[in-house]
Order: structure tokens, then C-alpha cells, then sequence
């Protein structure tokens, strides 16, 4: 990222041989379902010649790892590989110069199998190679790769490495940690974001048993033996509360120009105009936030689920007035969270009730808490016009993305671009284009999410090609095809055209869509196809997905990640929708806010990776995700004539969009 600086990489940060010849490879990156900790076991296993039962990959522990500013935007793997890689092979290189010393040969004349240095007939293994001194030194760049042919691992399918403790249930999520001593923590809610605390009443919980208030500035907690005691002493804490209402900042930010643009709309043959709607939609974790915190007197332990490791270390540090040196962040399992866990709530939470108790803390946020307290995916309106010439081609195009702030990464414009704005500007070629982001104000909290921005802007330009397709009287394939001028882009478009049988004729209320997207350089095309029944309601009857992340690492990584994120992202399209009034949240349960289950799944889901080799490893994290919602909007718009512009896509709106 542009942000994100890099000293000279260290091996001892990324790599160390332990006394019984095991691995460890060390990231400062997150795995919360992506699979990278399998990705960079198999390539450290790789370079280091050693079996990957013998690699241990650490992740994120702040004490351990080199720094990093976080984990999003799927650019893990590309930006970790070729670090990783790199250590690993210069460790190679080290363990290779001291069997040599050792064993009086030639390094040149030395190998490694299976995590010993041979020379064909005497082996040395790692362990015996330390004799006390860590490897240590700068990696160079130039450091020589293990071949192709001798990677036994990556680019192999294989499972995950945690998958079998996490589904037999011996994974440590947050929740789970349990340390001496430990108090539950609870927190007292304003009725509003940014309300300041007037005046406290604690005389009602004084004489419980075990019962502490904390008061820190405007957080009020307390702590307590049990939960349940925890919970109950908060309810039974008066506080007067002054609001403070807080909206977010508003600017405005040209992500293209190009010459001529309103000129060639006045003169197209057609000019097309539609406007796409996105609500605000919940992270929606199926665990809700957690934290265990240990503040001493003489530094802080704190448990959590983050993607901000580093992030997070510096906010407690703030918030409980320590050294940040002094603060260790231990990331832990966590429920899928997708951008929620970019901001350490509980864990600032916990740090300050731990630090009044003087005993570690757990604290566990509520369902409610979780909807109404964590930050949410912006709305956006997003207002497209095309002009079209006599060829069926377009002529120019004019994109106003409207939305709020998505990453809390202030209003520098390159920032904005790459996350507010992010895949705003089209894959497609051969016509000028204006593209302007409006940054609007907004009460709800917002922050990062799946894909940022991509998944509501590909909506938009996805739903908004078939629109101009179908203006022309054009296939929607041929008329993408007829823009597109990249030979990765057009390869995974032609691709799961041909996979999903695009173009043969399927049942009444029946209907497949198209849609396509490049997402940080990983290329996805991808078809829906949907049934609809005599209520308008949409099921999922196929989804095909072509993706190429360039050289790939695990093939069932990618599929796994491109499959979770069309089912999350089905579920946006289907059902979503956070329901809020003056900036307060008003959906606070599962009963209020659906998501899908087994049953709205696709009955059948096909994806191909299909990376080029040839090419960087890309992230897949998000890309599976982004262009979804088009898909099945266009899908839609096949089987009965629907054209929904607005998400979710409800039995309601089908039959208003159709009466």
C-alpha cells in the first residue's frame, strides 16, 4: 500500500530454526479465513526443503513479528510471497554455508532433503547447524530460488493447516481465553455515537458483591466475577448522557478526466442515464467482538481478533496511557468479520477495565452491541451516463459515486480513491471517462468492509453494461467483449460464458447473468443463474466463477475463498439491509436482519482457478465477492424483465418493478 513502509527485511524477523528443527515463519499479516497461513507454509516448506508438519507460521503477535499495517484489501499473499520466499531461501543459503564449514566440504557440493544439509552421504540437520548462534542478516534480493521442480507444495491443492482443530472444536477463539484471575467486563452504552457522559449514579450496584465501575472519559464499565453479575451491574448504572451528534466528513475527489467527455455525450446518438441504490449493511459476525486484556504495572497483554495488529497495539497504548513498546497484541481465531475487526473496540475496552481491576478481562460485546456499536458498510447512490454512437459502442461516460467514508484513513485523495472509490473506474476500454467520488456526510458509524467500496461500484457498472447492452439490442457477452481490450479480462469473461452455457434457453422465470471485474489485478468473470417463483421470490440455481490470481499458491485456497465470498456477497444482494434513523441503528437482531443460510445457497456453485502462472500472485480474499450482485441483478432482469437498481433484491420490488 501506498501508505505502508518497509525497512530492509530482516531474516531473524521472518524466520527462525528451532532447537528440535522446526520452522518458523513469521507475518505481521491475519488469517480470518483466507487460508494464507496454509499459502505461506507451503512456499516456506518449499524454500527451505523441509516437510510442512515441520513448519510453524505465526501470525500477527506483535512481540514476534515484523511490523505491518494490516491485513486488507486481499494483498497478503502478493505482497508476503515474495518476502517470505526470499527469507526462507536465505536461511537455506546460511544452514547450506555452515554444513559446509562443518563437514569440510564446499558449499557448492551440498544439498538439503527433508530438513538436513547432505553432501550425498552424511547428513547435518538444522538443529545441529545452530550450535547456539540464530541465523541472522539482511535477506538480499538477489537470493537464489528453489526450482519449480523441486516445490513439492506450492501450487498444490491441499487443506487447510488449523481446519481440523477448528471443526473439532480444539481452536482458541478470542472468547475462549482464559487467564488467572480473570473478571468479566461489561460495558454501560450511551443512546447515541459521541455522547458525552454528564453525570454517573452507581449507587444502585455499590453493594454487589465483586462489583467494580470504571469510569475513563466517556467509557463506563464495570467488571464483576460472572458475567451475568457483570451484565446486570451495567443495566442497574445510571447515567445522564449529553449527545453530541457526529457525522462524518464530506469532500469530493476526480479519479479520472479524461478530455472531451461532456462534449461526446452531447453528441452521441443515445445518451443513457440510471441511478443504482446500496444500503447500509452489517459485518453481521456470527461470534460478536471479544477481548481478553492483562494490564500490569508493568505492561499489557491483550488477546483479540484484529486485522490491525500493530493498529491496535497503538490504540490501547493511547487509551490506557502506557508505552506502546510496553503493549503485546496475541491475535486470536475470530469469526468472520471482513473489515469489522480493523477497529480494536473491545479490546480498548477491555484494556481500560483491566487496567482499574487490576486483573486481566474478558469482555464480550452483545448481538445488539455488535449491530448497533460496530462500524457498517456505507451506503452509496451511484449515478451513470453513457453515450452511445451509431457503432453500438460506447461513446463516453460520466460516473458519480456517491457514499461515506470507508476507511478510517483520513481524506488524503490517493486514500480515498483506493478504498471509498475503489474499482470505480470501469475494466473497460475504447471511450473517455469522468469518474467523480463524493464523500458524503453520515451518523452511522462506517469503516472497512469486504471489498471496500468495489462490491457497490461493480454493481453499478456491471448492472449498468447490461442496461447499455440491452439498449442496443446486444448480447451483454458480446457487448463487454466488444469493450474489453485486456487478454486476462476477456479470457475469464469468454471462460465462464462457456462453462455456465450462456446463450442456451432455459425455463419461464428463469434466467442467468454477467458480470466481471479486475480487483487489485486478480481477474474474475463470473454467471448467475436464478429461478424466480409466482411471488417474485429468487433462488440461486447456479453460479459459475472463473478467476485468475496469477500464480496460485493452493488451488482449494482460492476456490474456498472465491466460494465464501460469493455466498456472503449473495446474501447482500438477497436479503441485507441495516435499518437506521438519525443515526441510530434500529436492527439489533437476527430477526431483524437475515442473512443466508444452507438453504439460499447456490444448488450448485462451479469455480475454476485459472491463474496465469506466468504472472505475480494476486489476493482472492475479496475478488470472489465483488461482482456478485450485478450477476445476479442481470440474472434477474433475464428471467422476468425486472430491472432492480436498488439492494436488496426483494419479492417486493420484483413484482413493483413488473406490475
Amino acid at each position: 500500500m501506498a501508505w505502508e513502509h518497509r525497512e530492509p527485511e530482516k531474516l531473524e524477523r521472518r524466520i527462525r530454526i528451532e532447537r528440535d528443527g522446526t520452522v518458523t515463519a513469521l507475518s505481521g499479516k491475519i488469517d480470518f479465513g483466507q487460508g494464507i497461513r496454509t499459502a505461506f507454509a507451503q512456499l516456506v516448506a518449499d524454500e527451505l526443503d523441509v516437510p510442512i508438519e515441520r513448519v510453524n507460521v505465526v501470525l500477527g503477535d506483535t512481540a514476534q513479528v515484523p511490523f505491518d499495517f494490516g491485513t486488507f484489501g486481499s494483498h497478503s499473499v502478493a505482497q508476503e510471497t515474495p518476502l517470505l520466499r526470499k527469507a526462507a531461501a536465505f536461511a537455506r543459503r546460511q544452514l547450506i554455508e555452515r554444513a559446509g564449514k562443518r563437514l569440510g566440504v564446499s558449499p557448492d557440493r551440498l544439498d538439503t532433503a527433508e530438513g538436513t544439509v547432505t553432501d550425498g552421504t552424511r547428513r547435518v540437520g538444522y538443529a545441529e547447524l545452530l550450535d547456539g548462534t540464530p541465523l541472522t542478516g539482511t535477506v538480499p534480493d538477489d537470493v537464489p530460488l528453489m526450482p519449480n521442480a523441486r516445490r513439492h507444495y506450492s501450487g498444490k491443492p491441499m487443506p487447510r493447516l488449523e481446519a481440523r482443530d477448528i471443526v473439532t472444536g480444539r481452536a482458541t477463539y478470542v472468547a475462549d481465553v482464559r487467564l488467572p484471575g480473570m473478571l468479566r467486563g461489561a460495558i454501560v452504552r450511551p443512546p447515541q455515537r459521541g455522547a458525552k457522559v454528564r453525570s454517573l449514579d452507581d449507587s444502585r450496584v455499590r453493594d454487589m458483591p465483586g462489583v467494580k465501575v470504571v469510569r475513563s472519559g466517556d467509557v463506563v464499565g464495570v467488571v464483576a466475577e460472572r458475567e451475568e453479575h457483570a451484565r446486570a451491574a451495567a443495566g442497574s448504572v445510571l447515567v445522564e448522557w449529553d449527545a453530541v451528534p457526529v457525522e462524518g466528513p464530506s469532500t469530493d475527489v476526480v479519479m479520472r478526466d479524461d478530455t472531451g467527455v461532456e462534449a461526446k455525450l452531447r453528441q452521441a446518438a443515445k445518451t443513457v442515464d440510471r441511478t443504482y441504490v446500496l444500503p447500509a449493511i452489517a459485518n453481521a459476525p456470527i461470534g460478536p467482538s471479544a477481548a481478553v486484556a492483562d494490564v500490569r504495572a508493568d505492561g499489557a497483554t491483550v488477546y483479540v481478533g484484529t486485522h490491525r495488529p500493530f493498529g491496535v497495539r497503538e490504540q490501547i497504548a493511547k487509551a490506557i496511557g502506557i508505552d506502546e513498546r510496553k503493549v503485546r497484541v496475541i491475535p486470536q481465531i475470530t469469526s468472520g468479520t471482513y473489515g469489522r475487526n480493523t477497529h480494536g473496540d473491545a479490546a480498548i475496552e477491555a484494556a481500560i477495565l483491566s487496567k482499574a481491576a487490576g486483573r486481566p478481562v474478558l469482555l464480550q460485546w452483545t448481538r445488539e452491541e455488535e449491530f448497533v456499536w460496530s462500524p457498517s458498510r456505507p451506503e452509496a447512490v451511484l449515478e451513470v451516463t453513457a453515450g452511445l454512437g451509431a457503432n453500438g459502442r460506447i461513446a463516453a461516460w460520466r460516473y458519480d459515486e456517491h457514499t461515506n467514508v470507508h476507511a478510517a484513513a483520513g481524506l488524503d485523495p490517493q486514500v480515498l480513491g483506493g478504498t471509498s472509490g475503489r474499482n470505480a473506474i470501469p475494466p473497460y476500454a475504447g471511450f473517455p471517462a469522468k469518474v467523480t467520488l463524493h464523500i458524503e456526510q453520515t451518523r452511522l458509524r462506517t469503516a472497512n468492509f469486504r471489498s471496500l467500496a468495489a462490491a457497490e461500484n461493480v454493481f453499478a457498472i456491471e448492472s449498468f453494461m447490461d442496461e447499455l447492452a440491452v439498449v442496443k439490442k446486444q448480447d451483454p457477452l458480446a457487448f463487454r467483449l466488444a469493450h474489453v481490450d485486456d487478454p486476462r479480462l476477456r479470457n475469464v469473461i469468454e471462460r465462464v460464458a462457456e462453462r455456465s452455457g450462456w446463450g442456451t434457453p432455459l425455463g419461464e422465470r428463469r434466467g442467468r447473468g454477467l458480470a466481471c471485474t479486475i480487483y487489485h489485478g486478480t481477474y474474475v468473470g463470473q454467471v448467475a443463474e436464478v429461478a424466480l417463483d409466482a411471488s417474485g421470490r429468487v433462488s440461486l440455481r447456479g453460479f459459475w466463477c472463473v478467476v485468475d490470481p496469477g500464480e496460485t499458491l493452493n488451488p482449494d485456497g482460492v476456490r474456498n475463498q472465491i466460494e465464501g465470498g460469493i455466498q456472503q456477497s449473495a446474501s447482500w444482494t438477497l436479503l441485507e439491509e441495516l435499518r437506521h434513523k438519525d443515526g441510530r441503528v434500529m436492527t439489533t437482531s437476527w430477526d431483524q436482519y437475515p442473512i443466508a443460510t444452507f438453504r439460499d445457497a447456490p444448488r450448485s456453485l462451479e469455480v475454476l482457478v485459472e491463474g496465469d502462472a506466468s504472472k505475480e500472485p494476486t489476493g482472492v480474499g475479496e475478488p470472489g465477492a465483488v461482482p456478485v450482485a450485478a450477476a445476479i441483478a442481470n440474472a434477474v432482469y433475464a428471467a422476468c424483465g425486472a430491472r432492480i437498481r436498488e439492494l436488496p433484491i426483494t419479492a417486493e420490488r420484483i413484482r413493483k418493478a413488473t406490475s
